[in-house]
């Protein structure tokens, strides 16, 4: 580690081994998970938090110090008794701390005493004017007894703090005394296990995760910590979960458990799991990140009573963009959290141990009561009532599956693509594409509408893709503190801007954030009248879906192993697609065919203004490639198109189609399938007055996306 730099220019500089809290907060992540990263520190105090019970076995404290970087950084203490911590300091009082652990939790820096540490306060008031001996020298040691005195540098570089301490942002004693009499009125730890939650206030818990729902723009979390809440719903042995959420994963099967048991309750039974109802960048967190019998921690969890009477549910909306939810694990989060995540797993050890033991008797007395009732004629009625319900619904479901098979039997359907909502009714691309009419004008003709919200699901297969080449399916992009901007998109310009803020800052060059992002134009296979086309869209969310594989996007270029496994993939998507499409590009090669220059606008016509790379013509447009076509290019009705930049191959052969004449016709050999298609509206930037119907210089835009369908 380099050595530290001077305070500010022309000053006394820091002693040797010390660190400003700016240098503790860039130090890199993978020096924080080091085990013996320690760093000596010179602060004031700002704040103090004086000792609480947590909701585990110890007591905590923090404090908070200050020197001339721009912000603050929190000392936090645990101790098992309270007569540990260490002794109330006061406003602007010197602490010089020796092997703190850095730790970085939530995104915050903070410090961590150890076993190790050792602490030098030294009271504002006693601060002397000159460089004394030890026994002059009214400093108070933590623990007591522990640890060096200060050397004649570091009482050197203190005494020129102090005296510099006005530019420091430290309160006056009375607000520093207000500060901490709040602090002591309040429990500032929010903390609780489910047993002990109330209605109508605020908790951080922590459980493990039992069911996921995905349902509506929100998620339902079915947790558990393993102690029992008698104003929870009461979960049964062997039934379904509340309000038939026991089917496993979502509606579109993004989500999906290890349990294959879609129906029964997974336990813990009875009144020991809340369901907790997630929205904004909570529920987009726990989607992308969090699955089933994973440990979580959700702060500020908002507590009442659900629709059904009685029964307590959380609730966590929105926060400014703030994602409270963690996955717990024993590498990260505090010593604290390390503590409660072993309680709760030990309890869980213990609840699933006494089930066991005690199933047999459940059995033989469930097994009992059944036949006394059925001595006594109690009941059977309403037994027989249920058991026709599920004998129709088995009839229905063996109905629904004999006709897919059949269908599936006479289109010759791929068996190893999987579609959601098998209830649901095929729909032809013909009526898919058809517009929504949406009003009238004064002659009588209707109006389309610019998009419509709806799903379908259809049978098609695939006969192109973009980008041409498969190790281009995932795409990078740099992380941006305006990301949680709903309509900031970046670009190449921001980019480099952004690598080189990052850059002066001293952290290197931000690392991209690599997601999944390609199209599929299908055909209809349900028709052998029609053949109509359109292009799908498959983002991050679908692709992790429809590839059904455990890795993440990263650099397909540069990982070798997971460009093999997606290709596999793809090959019972698509069959031999992507040989043709290489052979194709091949023979336009031997033709003399140039690859496009890297500029995007030099191919356009005059009167077609350049498209921003990665943009999407209109889904309805009529122009095969209308980037690359001149006004009288021929026009053609029967394909919705969507086209981007590919600089791997020449723009005209973008478009089944659109390629050369002369260049040999190569027929795709692929079996058909179902799959589920949503229809939605972007907005895109638009020139002409007259149709920005979606504000100043912006349309909206049809696009037509995959979801809900997976490779087995």
């Amino acid at each position: 580690m380099t050595s530290p730099p001077t305070s500010s220019p022309g000053e006394i500089p820091l002693p040797d081994g010390f660190l400003t809290l700016d240098q503790i907060r860039n130090i890199p992540n993978s020096c924080l998970r080091e085990k013996k990263s320690f760093v000596n520190v010179i602060g004031f105090v700002k704040d103090f938090q004086p000792p609480y019970k947590t909701g585990g076995t110890d007591f905590k404290c923090s404090i908070e110090i200050m020197d001339y970087s721009d912000r603050g950084m929190k000392v936090n203490f645990f101790e098992k008794t309270e007569q540990n911590m260490p002794p109330p300091p006061g406003a602007g009082d010197v602490v010089l701390m020796r092997g703190v652990k850095p730790q970085l939790y939530h995104g915050v820096m903070g410090l961590l005493k150890n076993s190790s540490s050792e602490f030098r306060f030294l009271a504002s008031e006693n601060i002397p004017q000159k460089v004394l001996g030890e026994s002059n020298s009214p400093w108070r040691s933590y623990p007591v007894g522990k640890g060096r005195s200060p050397t004649a540098a570091e009482m050197k570089y203190v005494l020129w703090a102090s005296n510099h301490a006005d530019v420091i942002d430290l309160p006056s004693n009375q607000q520093f005394g207000v500060k901490v009499v709040q602090a002591m009125k309040q429990n500032t730890d929010k903390f609780s296990l489910l047993k002990d939650i109330k209605p109508d206030r605020y908790y951080n818990i922590l459980g493990q995760v039992v069911r996921l729902y995905d349902s509506s723009g929100t998620l339902q979390v079915y947790l558990s910590d393993y102690t029992p809440n008698s104003r929870f719903h009461n979960y049964a042995w062997g039934e379904a979960g509340k309000n038939d959420v026991g089917r496993e994963g979502d509606d579109f099967g993004y989500i999906s458990t290890r349990n294959k048991e879609a129906k029964e309750w997974p336990g813990p039974y009875g009144k020991m799991t809340i369901q907790l109802t997630l929205w904004d960048s909570h529920a987009s967190f726990a989607r992308e990140e969090v699955k089933v019998d994973d440990w979580v921690l959700l702060k500020n969890v908002h507590v009442k009573f659900g629709k059904i009477g009685g029964v307590l549910e959380g609730f966590m909306h929105g926060d400014n963009g703030k994602t409270n939810v963690s996955i717990m694990n024993l590498t990260e989060g505090t010593v604290e959290d390390h503590g409660r995540l072993k309680e709760a797993t030990n309890r869980k050890l213990q609840w699933w141990k006494r089930f066991t033991e005690q199933k047999p008797k459940y059995l033989e007395e469930a097994a009992g009561l059944g036949n006394k009732r059925k001595d006594d004629g109690e009941g059977s009625s309403k037994s027989n009532s249920k058991k026709r319900r599920e004998e129709e619904r088995a009839a229905r479901l063996k109905r629904g599956a004999a006709a897919e098979a059949k269908k599936m039997g006479r289109l010759n359907l791929n068996e190893n693509i999987r579609c959601n909502n098998p209830d649901q009714p095929i729909v032809a691309l013909s009526e898919i594409l058809k517009p929504l009419a949406l009003t009238r004008n004064e002659e009588g003709q209707q109006t389309p509408s610019s998009f419509t919200c709806a799903k379908y699901r259809a049978n098609v297969r695939v006969v192109d893709f973009f980008p041409h080449k498969v190790e281009d399916f995932a795409v990078g992009r740099r992380p941006s503190e305006y990301d949680i901007l709903s309509d900031y998109s970046g670009g190449e310009d921001t980019d480099r801007e952004e690598d080189i803020r990052v850059f002066k800052s001293g952290r290197g060059f931000a690392k991209n954030i690599w997601e999944w992002r390609f199209v599929l134009q299908v055909e209809d296979a349900s028709s052998k009248e029609s053949k109509e086309r359109l292009w799908l869209m498959v983002d991050n969310h679908a692709a992790q879906g429809l590839l059904n594989l455990e890795d993440d996007a990263t650099n397909l270029r540069r990982d070798p192993r997971l460009l093999s496994l997606v290709r596999e993939q793809l090959f019972k998507l698509w069959g031999d697609l992507e040989e043709l499409n290489s052979e194709r590009l091949r023979q336009q090669s031997e033709r003399g065919k140039e690859l496009p220059p890297s500029s995007l606008g030099s191919e356009f016509p005059p009167s077609s203004p350049p498209r921003k790379a990665g943009e999407m013509p209109d889904a309805d447009s009529d122009v095969e490639n209308e980037p690359s076509q001149p006004k009288s290019a021929k026009k053609s009705s029967n394909s919705a198109v969507l086209t981007e930049q590919d600089l791997n191959i020449s723009k005209s052969g973008i478009v089944a189609g659109s390629a050369d004449k002369s260049t040999p016709s190569l027929e795709v050999k692929n079996k058909a399938f179902t799959c589920c298609i949503h229809q939605y509206g972007v907005k895109v930037d638009e020139d002409d007055p007259s149709k920005a119907n979606a504000g100043d210089g912006k349309r909206w835009q049809r696009v037509f996306g995959l979801f809900g369908t997976h490779i087995v």
